[in-house]
């Protein structure tokens, strides 16, 4: 490896210009001393121009004539500099110059932001790696407006990013990314059962793949901006650039940068710790002190519940002890065996059994450019262990980035990026379906269903000699056999899974200058993955031993051919137009396979060692896309701007007859601050219009028939094999051979303002996005021999508003503070579904009835439920019996969707020192949590043992003075054909119910008041800190010409919760539609760390 990069750096070295005589050199810097990199240097009146580099240093050779040199840069305000006699010129650059500011647009197109005629928001290299963020979608938390972003805290897990609100009912929400050009792959491959909305493993999204260090900026096209890119833009467009060598200035430069971070698992519900697991035995029943009673090798001992899942066992009493799971293991452990230890709370409680993560990432970035090409190349190496013991994830990225100019009007670029990814120990989360293969969860037997005097510690020797399982949960004293639950650290260590997967991007493109301001530029560009994984149920566990892998292929293409010319016509007229042409291609294959019966040899994991028949899947798919588009934008006076647009596609996956689709758009921008006098306090603004229309198809194979091979598949359950032969089956879906296109229209209208020399900015956007002919499987009667048919249904609307503020609070030559604000509401509401139908489900919580639904004349992602019953001033009814009634229909309860979401991000400069602070907000919007609805039902979380009005604990008996009485009043209640009631004969409710009655009765899912355990999902998180000093050694020969040193904080504190503990954000279900159920999380994390950066 040393001697690549050895030969790297040299190949990149040759050809150094000798300076030349009459140049100016120097360094470009902003404020608070800091190089900026790629500021621009042009000899007024000339075309000789030259760039920094990565410390900000520059040199440029003065032509004949030339008096003065133009420093700019981007959000920066100019500065023209008289060179005199000199040969050195340093600069410092002040934030401003919003006016001139140029965004990547669709097609990578870069274009001055005034001219633009829709939002468009652009994120630089150093606003998103400042608190070192492990993927490029989290790193845009709070920082964009417009976009409603949920983190993960599993190893390698997913975000789930959707702009401007949900636009399908079942369909794709997310937004297409494209990477320099190259739409790419940013699929979750979740398990089908957590694709369901049961438990399973989250695989990650594809963009977790890119290295964070190697991306310049980037850019999110919402609505309107979007349109160019076709029908996988329908729901935006992030635009990634990366970070590549250019042509046109001489440059050589090496950054290295070296980062630890130390993760730990901090947000936990609150746990009891009076009582302990199993249950109480009466001394009727021959219990002693709440304890059963047995006799082992003549000598009574007493023994806990230990097939008892829960934790209604008897109180703590550190002067009783008792014979603990881990004490029947003899050969194995013979100085635990038969030891009494006192019943009392653990030592090392649930938070010990995690560990903490550390991750190390480094890279080495080397770049060289001249006047002819510019290549850079890059190597990042990240290696990590999570907080689930055993958990583990190593990535290796290489890229080459780079461009030359061939001829005199023939350039070429170039990109190709591989990946090299491996996981081990991503935990299952949630409740996997019935009859899947994997055993108990952790979200399951660490916060819902356990004994609470568990210590932690002493469970990690959960192995006996033999390597068999100890688990805390055995059947009996004298039967190990586990009946529940495995031991947490088995799961970890024995029923684990793993994955790899290599990925390889690239593009190549040529552009061709026909004359000046024409260019024919042609493109090729391509993303292909191999994803291999693997999944183990370890002989000896509570679930029978088996194994599954399974392997998918990926690759898809574009070609790409677009004539573009970009004129200033006169001095007060600008045209620019486009036209081209795009092919896409996609092919994919996916295959598995599954042992059945159990493991012949005990963990030998192989398909070969299945007990029974081999349970396999193959599927592939194929699609292509063709399409032709153009442009054309006017600019008069550098005042009013136009556009329109026009893309028509072809695809495959449609019928023939309406397989082709045409999607418009028009925008406009008027920058009415022209007309102002010079030294305005508003140096800036701008109204803009835009409208859109935008089409999109459907997945393969939903028009005509195919036949399918399978040994199984849940969704046909006459798949399997018959008389030992796999069978050719067709879809269960009855495919429709009218399918049209979905569309999406759009229209959006705002303001930008800059005030105060730059110091105030104002971008306000208001949108409506409505998108119609939705394709849906409607439900048939089994008696047609379908169980749906696609059809073109429905209609959905978002409305609401974006705004960015950002303020430079103080600017010096020493000091600056700026503080930026991002606000986005959206308001959404399903319109109609299909004639008669009135909902359709999303999906469901386990075990509770609640529904996530697309609900007529709701929000999208609307929770059903049983709600309580009210009086007519809102307190909940109770029964006779004491406790709590519900409604007879489920009825909705709230939407997942939020009422609005804020990031506050600040950051300081004062000489070489850097401060970035970042709030995430978020109000409104509801979340279902299972673990609450189980975590009382089993005793396990603190209300469960808490006090009562009279001042004693609701587990003491009612006749005590103990119970619980619940809030609310007693009525009559009658209840009408509909499901509505009514009520009379109000009274203050007086009636006390036992606490493990309240318990069972209450959190015992279908049936019970769902409303119980549902929740605001309102937060504040602390999502970025860091602080930074930079060293600059550039005027000195030390053979490094600047050090920062950062240390860094992500996720770091949540607070304004509902309920402490439940993090809104840790749903189960990926980036999927099914959000705001909450099946049996892992605990939020937040990390810490430092990182070192080099230039050379």
């Amino acid at each position: 490896m040393k001697r690549i990069l050895l030969l790297i750096v040299c190949l990149c070295s040759m050809g150094v210009i000798l300076k030349a005589q009459n140049v100016v050199s120097g360094k470009v810097t902003d404020s608070a001393g800091e190089p900026l990199i790629g500021a621009n240097i042009l000899a007024e009146g000339t075309s000789i121009g030259a760039v920094t580099d990565f410390d900000g240093l520059y040199e440029i050779e003065i032509p004949e004539g030339a008096t003065v040199l133009i420093f700019s840069y981007t959000g920066f305000e100019s500065v023209k500099e008289p060179i005199d006699d000199r040969s050195t010129i340093d600069v410092s650059l002040t934030e401003g110059q919003l006016l001139d500011e140029v965004v990547v647009t669709a097609l990578g197109i870069s274009r001055e932001k005034k001219s633009l005629g829709y939002a468009v928001q652009e994120v630089g290299a150093e606003e998103l790696t400042q608190a070192q963020p492990t993927d490029a979608l989290s790193a845009l938390s709070g920082k964009v407006s417009g976009v409603q972003l949920r983190q993960s805290s599993n190893i390698g897990g997913s975000n789930r990013i959707v702009i401007r609100g949900a636009s399908s009912f079942l369909g794709e929400n997310q937004p297409l990314i494209v990477l320099d050009g190259l739409p790419i792959d940013n699929s979750n491959f979740n398990t089908k059962a957590t694709q369901g909305g049961n438990g399973g493993v989250d695989y990650g999204n594809m963009l977790n793949d890119l290295n964070v260090d190697d991306i310049e900026s980037i850019s999110v096209l919402k609505g309107t901006g979007a349109a160019l890119y076709g029908s996988r833009a329908a729901n935006g467009v992030i635009v990634i650039t990366t970070k590549k060598g250019n042509i046109g200035r001489e440059q050589f430069g090496v950054n290295f940068s070296s980062s630890v971070g130390f993760e730990d698992a901090y947000m936990m519900p609150d746990l009891q710790r009076k009582y302990g697991g199993g249950a109480i035995i009466s001394d009727a029943d021959g219990g002693q002190d709440g304890f059963e009673v047995v006799n082992i090798e003549g000598q009574d001992y007493k023994v806990v519940q230990y097939g008892i899942d829960e934790s209604w066992g008897p109180r703590y009493n550190p002067n009783i002890s008792v014979l603990h799971w881990d004490a029947f293991s003899k050969e194995s452990y013979p100085e635990q065996y038969l030891r009494p230890r006192p019943w009392v709370a653990p030592e090392n409680d649930v938070d010990a059994f995690f560990n903490t993560g550390v991750t190390y990432t480094n890279s080495l970035a080397i770049d060289r450019s001249s006047q002819d090409y510019g290549v850079r190349f890059s190597y990042s190496n990240t290696s990590g262990t999570g907080t689930i013991p055993g958990s583990a994830l190593h990535k290796n990225n290489f890229s080459l980035n780079g461009d030359a100019k061939l001829f005199e009007n023939l350039k070429a670029e170039a990109y190709l990026n591989y990946i090299k990814s491996t996981t081990k120990g991503r935990p299952v989360l949630g409740y996997p379906a019935s009859g899947q293969r994997y055993g108990n969860t952790f979200g399951q037997t660490l916060f819902q269903w356990t004994q609470r005097q568990l210590d932690y510690k002493r469970m990690a020797e959960y192995k006996n000699l033999d390597g068999t399982q100890r688990s805390w949960n055995r059947n009996a004293w004298d039967d190990a056999t586990p009946h529940y639950s495995d031991s947490h650290y088995w799961i970890a260590h024995e029923n684990y899974g793993d994955d790899e997967r290599d990925r390889v991007l690239g593009n190549f493109g040529l552009h061709y200058t026909i004359l000046d301001g024409l260019v024919l530029s042609g493109r090729v560009s391509a993303d292909s993955y191999s994803f291999y994984s693997r999944e183990r149920v370890a002989y000896g566990s509570q679930a029978e031993s088996s194994y599954f892998e399974s392997i998918r292929n990926n690759l898809e293409y574009n070609l790409e051919t677009t004539l573009n010319f970009d004129r200033q016509l006169s001095d007060n007229i600008s045209l620019s137009a486009m036209a081209g042409g795009n092919q896409f291609r996609l092919r994919y294959h996916y295959n598995d396979g599954a042992t059945s019966g159990g493991l012949v040899v005990p963990n030998l994991y192989n398909l070969l060692n299945s007990s029974g028949t081999i349970i396999a899947e193959d599927l592939s798919r194929v699609k292509k896309i063709n399409s032709v588009f153009g442009s054309v934008g006017v600019g008069i006076g550098n005042m009013l701007y136009v556009d329109l647009t026009a893309r028509n596609d072809w695809s495959s996956t449609l019928p023939a007859d309406h397989n082709s689709y045409f999607y418009p758009s028009v925008s406009t921008s008027f920058v009415f601050s022209e007309l102002m006098s010079p030294g305005s306090w508003l140096s800036y603004g701008k109204i803009r219009l835009g409208w859109a229309q935008i089409g999109k198809d459907t997945d393969p194979y939903n028009v005509n028939p195919v036949y399918s091979f399978s040994s199984y598949l849940v969704s046909n359950p006459l798949s399997g094999p018959f008389q030992g032969a796999t069978r050719v089956y067709v879809p269960i879906k009855l495919l429709n051979q009218d399918l049209k296109p979905e569309t999406t229209t759009t229209w959006e209208a705002g303001v930008e303002l800059s005030a105060f020399d730059d110091r105030l900015g104002l971008d306000v956007t208001f949108f409506n996005n409505t998108t119609t002919d939705q394709i849906l499987p409607l439900e048939l009667s089994k008696a047609t021999g379908y169980d749906s048919k696609f059809i073109n249904a429905g209609e959905i609307e978002n409305q609401g508003v974006e705004l960015s503020l950002s303020a430079g609070v103080v600017r010096s030559n020493d000091f600056n503070w700026n503080v930026n604000i991002n606000f986005t509401k959206v308001n959404n509401e399903v319109v109609e579904i299909a004639e008669g139908i009135d909902a359709i489900d999303i999906g469901t919580a386990p075990f509770s009835g609640v529904t996530l639904r697309a609900s007529v004349g709701q929000p999208y992602g609307q929770l059903w439920g049983y709600d309580f019953l009210y009086d007519d001033n809102g307190n909940r009814i109770v029964g006779d019996n004491g406790y709590w009634l519900r409604t007879q229909n489920l009825v909705p309860m709230g939407t997942v969707t939020p009422d609005y979401n804020i990031g506050l991000g600040s950051n300081f400069n004062y000489k070489g020192v850097r401060l970035n602070v970042l709030f995430d907000i978020q109000k409104g919007g509801k979340f279902y949590s299972v673990s609450h609805m189980w975590g009382h039902y089993a005793g396990t979380w603190a209300p469960t043992a808490g006090g009562n009005d009279k001042g004693n604990e609701i587990r003491a008996g009612v006749e005590e003075g103990g119970g619980i009485k619940l809030d609310g009043v007693t009525a009559d209640v009658t209840f009408n054909d509909d499901g509505t009631y009514t009520v009379s004969n109000v009274q203050p409710n007086e009636k006390y119910v036992s606490g493990q009655g309240w318990a069972a009765r209450h959190y015992h899912g279908f049936g019970m008041p769902s409303a119980q355990s549902l929740f605001d999902a309102d937060y504040i998180k602390l999502r970025e800190l860091s602080l930074g000093y930079t060293f600059d050694f550039s005027e000195r020969n030390v053979g490094v010409s600047r050090i920062t040193l950062t240390a860094y904080g992500r996720n770091i504190w949540t607070g304004g919760l509902a309920w402490d503990g439940l993090d809104p954000e840790m749903t189960v279900n990926g980036s999927g539609n099914i959000q705001g159920i909450e099946g049996g999380f892992l605990p939020t994390s937040r990390t810490f760390g430092l990182k070192l950066n080099l230039g050379i």
